[in-house]
């Protein structure tokens, strides 16, 4: 069987998630719109993940890139872009699912907004992991703002369907901070794009988002993520146009946002 014509590319960046990838994969295969690719990479998991995926590579529309050495989820994201020969890609964490109707909506959604129409994203369903259930925790409708400025502190939108060329033209997924692209990725992606066009939200519940133990932005991790954030952040403004010092604060937990930004004197 030859594959329809795709404008869709999902990719779904993993590592050591057998427990949760299969639940992934079959929300893509369940979808309503059936015209996609699937481009599964594996960054160098240890577990059973090789063999799991090895079973739905049947389906010409699914592929597998397996990567030399873990190197985490901006460079993971980085070789996928590589891959990408389609005008959309949306991107679905190992852990999480999609809603049946996700890829139609979204897709429909992009194709009727301008050009400079970076991104289009929907609420998120999050579910906490309770003794291997899955428990309802939320629905979060994500807060919209004119002033680009407040995404700096705004939380984290999915799904995340993006214009391909408008995600190579601000450079792709760097991982030059700290941490090597491992944390923030995903907001370091997303301010890119709002620094140089527009970003769209869907009102529709397109994305199921497990929380558990072993999430990368579990508080165990916040250290690392700050390293990352503050960085990010601080780059950010800089591509901004460099109008504003961030002011920086750390809460007793370990996280840091930016609490003031002070605009900068301009040379006379």
């Amino acid at each position: 069987m030859t594959p329809a014509m795709s404008l869709i590319t999902v990719v779904i960046p993993t590592y050591n998630r057998e427990k949760y990838l299969p639940t992934a994969i079959e929300s893509v295969l369940n979808q309503t719109h059936k015209e996609w690719k699937l481009l599964i990479v594996d960054d160098a998991s240890t577990d059973h993940t090789q063999a799991i995926v090895k079973k739905y590579l049947v389906d010409p529309r699914i592929h597998y890139m397996l990567l030399p050495e873990n190197s985490g989820i901006g460079k993971t994201m980085a070789a996928a872009l590589e891959r990408i020969d389609t005008p959309y890609f949306v991107s679905l964490d190992s852990d999480d699912w999609f809603d049946e109707k996700t890829l139609e909506i979204l897709l429909d959604e992009m194709e009727r907004q301008p050009e400079t129409t970076n991104v289009v994203f929907s609420n998120t369903v999050f579910w906490k992991e309770v003794d291997g259930k899955r428990e309802l925790s939320e629905i979060m409708r994500p807060p919209l703002y004119e002033d680009k400025y407040y995404y700096l502190e705004a939380p984290m939108v999915w799904p995340r369907f993006y214009r391909t060329q408008a995600v190579r033209d601000v450079g792709g997924f760097e991982c030059d901070d700290p941490m090597q692209g491992r944390y923030s990725h995903d907001k370091y992606m997303l301010l890119k794009l709002i620094g140089t066009g527009d970003i769209h939200w869907v009102d529709a519940n397109l994305y199921h988002y497990l929380i558990h133990e072993s999430n990368n932005s579990h508080t165990k991790n916040w250290p690392q993520w700050t390293k990352a954030r503050k960085y990010i952040l601080t780059k950010i403004l800089k591509l901004w146009g460099d109008e504003y010092e961030p002011v920086f604060v750390y809460t007793p937990e370990g996280w840091i946002y930016v609490n003031e930004l002070i605009p900068k004197e301009k040379p006379s």
